[in-house]
């Protein structure tokens, strides 16, 4: 199947209206068939065919410069239609100078000539319009692009940039081509750079693409995918860059966001994981501060707890010595910690001087919304903007409860100290107990018996098995050995008196204050427990501190007068026992010695019962020791 060819519409434009059928015909005898020719008569007929139809030709056939002016006209009307001229060959050339494509000089030309001067015009005509449409797409390529577009000399220079290059990086085009691609790349990324357009430069790559930095003009960073290839003439000589700019700052800055958040699941994994393995407070200060600028990037960060009295006390400090110092007790700071330890929530702050900072307070949470210290980490200007605050909150609660159990664990430990050390002071007290009774068996009990043994054996010796006893010889045994009765019964009763088993604390005291009246000292009791009996470990405490303490003021006092009180207060017992004595200064009484062991005794038998023990003595004043033991709720109005 032949292709047709395309039909060549020509405008015929000439003075002598006979001129068209000479036209025709040498068109005839060079086979244009493919010609198809319009006679318009005159310029006037013509412009309006031309505005109101296509042709592909104007062939102009006017005689001296008539052929010239109408040309120019033709070419405003009608600009990428192309004019032939058949005319006198000077006006000819002048009329090419005003624009038209070719010319066919009047006597000289013949069909072919005509044809070939008509082909050729239209043919150039067509080829510049597809390369002004090429050019305008260029064009628009370049300036409509979504990404930024340059031409850079080999210089740096900017030669040409499109608008998105403008807009990324700031710059009104006339600013950007002032500058070179070095004027505005990021220090540490620019050796680099220059490197890649060396090897562009030697030939050895042919393009290269890398993620780089510029500074806008305002002053910020701004991050671009940036690819570039090398133009380079028919010799091969290297003309210019070609530089495609793709802005991917969004991108950077999630993949920031990803980055940190990724940080941060860490670090609360990490620090679920060490703040857990450890139980000492300064480690645990330590991990945490190290996780948090990690995480954070700031530039000083500290931990303090609160200490019995409520005061804040540093735990731990990390970052630059200096910038510790000038910070750690401006007024700023001491506001945003009050502020936090009042409410409970984080507290921003900004502190002023050469080098303004800002600063983040937070609080160390336990349960129950309890604040047991803060945590304070310092930075720059935009700090506050850059750190993530929930991430460390979460993290300063997870610390506040390691802290917790560390405490705990510390206050375990110190128990299980006290509890060692309670069970040592009560063994030597048993062993003290147990040699007090047995030196009371022995020169009380013991000697009894042996003076009533030795009585007995000399009866005996004396009267022979037959013999007659007068009246009152066995007398004296026999108050012996009630004596030995009386002994066995008040060492007993000094081990566990059956009164205080029966009747309890109060009637055991009252026999004590008793028996001393019997001995002639003056003895005061005063007693007001109510009906109700105390916990069975309660009396026997008390009892054998009120045992203790008077057999003291027997032994030690000098005063034959004592005073004893037994009293309910609120949820509390007091007792006391007080002698009129010589006193003496507690503090220099002699280790070891049994006045010193029975002292410690009375104290841990209190301090085992959460009570308080307390002894008030001077030289010359006499002495008075004092013990109050809680009641436990749940054993209150306890019945036997």
């Amino acid at each position: 199947m032949m292709t047709r060819t395309p039909t060549i519409r020509v405008l015929l434009i000439g003075g002598d209206p006979e001129g068209v059928l000479p036209v025709r015909a040498m068109l005839d005898e060079a086979g244009a068939g493919d010609f198809d020719l319009t006679d318009a008569g005159g310029l006037s007929e013509a412009i309006g065919r031309l505005a109101e139809e296509d042709f592909d030709a104007i062939l102009l056939d006017l005689p001296d410069t008539r052929g010239l002016d109408a040309a120019a006209r033709l070419r405003k009307v009608a600009p990428h239609v192309p004019v032939v001229l058949g005319d006198a060959e000077e006006v000819a050339f002048r009329a090419l100078d005003e624009g038209a494509q070719d010319r066919r000089v009047k006597g000289r030309g013949n069909g072919e000539l005509l044809v070939r001067s008509i082909r050729y015009a239209v043919e150039r005509e067509r080829a510049e319009e597809a390369l002004r449409e090429s050019e305008e797409r260029f064009r628009a390529t370049f300036e409509q692009a979504a990404v930024g577009i340059a031409h850079v000399g080999l210089d740096g220079r900017w030669l040409r940039v499109n608008q998105k290059l403008c807009e990324i990086v700031g710059y009104a085009r006339e600013e950007l081509i002032e500058l070179t691609f070095q004027d505005i790349t990021y220090p540490d990324d620019l050796d680099k750079d220059l490197e890649h357009a060396r090897r562009l430069l030697d030939g050895e790559i042919g393009t290269y693409a890398a993620e780089k930095r510029y500074f806008r003009k305002d002053g910020s960073v701004v991050w671009v995918h940036l690819t570039v290839s090398l133009v380079r003439d028919p010799c091969g000589t290297p003309k210019y860059f070609i530089s495609v700019v793709e802005d991917i700052t969004g991108r950077k800055r999630t993949e920031e966001r990803l980055r940190r958040t990724l940080n941060a699941l860490l670090a609360l994994y990490e620090a679920g994981r060490v703040l857990g393995s450890t139980l000492e407070p300064e480690k645990i200060g330590t991990k945490l501060l190290e996780i948090v600028h990690r995480v954070a990037d700031v530039g000083a960060a500290a931990i303090s707890l609160r200490d019995e009295q409520g005061r804040l006390r540093t735990l731990h400090l990390s970052g630059p010595e200096d910038l510790l110092r000038s910070v750690g007790g401006t007024p700023e700071i001491q506001a945003a910690r009050r502020e936090v330890l009042k409410t409970a929530e984080h507290r921003t702050f900004r502190l002023p001087g050469a080098t303004p900072l800002e600063g983040l307070c937070l609080p160390l949470l336990q349960a129950g919304h309890r604040v047991v210290g803060v945590v304070e980490v310092y930075g720059s200007e935009d700090l506050v903007e850059r750190v993530p605050v929930e991430l460390l909150g979460g993290l300063a609660g997870q610390a506040a409860g390691a802290l917790e159990n560390a405490r705990l664990y510390g206050k375990l430990s110190e128990r299980e100290e006290q509890l060692k050390a309670l069970v040592g002071k009560l063994m030597a007290a048993q062993e003290e107990e147990r040699r007090r009774v047995a030196y009371e068996v022995h020169d009380g009990v013991t000697q009894v018996a042996i003076a009533a043994h030795q009585n007995l054996q000399a009866f005996a010796d004396d009267h022979p098995p037959g013999s007659t006893v007068d009246a009152g010889e066995l007398d004296r045994p026999l108050e012996l050995a009630q004596q030995t009765v009386v002994e066995a019964r008040r060492v007993i009763e000094g081990l566990r008196p059956t009164v205080l088993d029966d009747f309890g604390l109060a009637a055991a005291v009252r026999l004590r204050a008793e028996r001393l009246r019997a001995e002639g000292r003056q003895a005061d009791y005063m007693e007001n427990l109510g009906e109700e009996r105390l916990p069975a470990r309660i009396e026997t405490a008390l009892y054998r501190v009120a045992q203790e303490a008077l057999t003291n003021a027997v032994k030690h006092s000098g005063s034959d007068r004592v005073y004893v009180a037994l009293e309910r207060r609120e949820k509390k017992v007091r007792l006391e026992v007080r002698d009129y004595g010589r006193g003496f200064d507690p503090s220099v009484v002699p280790k070891g010695s049994g006045e010193r062991v029975g002292l410690s005794g009375m104290r841990e038998r209190v301090a085992l019962l959460g009570g308080e023990f307390k002894i008030h003595s001077r030289p010359g004043e006499g002495t008075s020791v004092v013990a109050e033991v809680p009641i436990p709720p749940s054993e209150e109005g306890h019945e036997r």
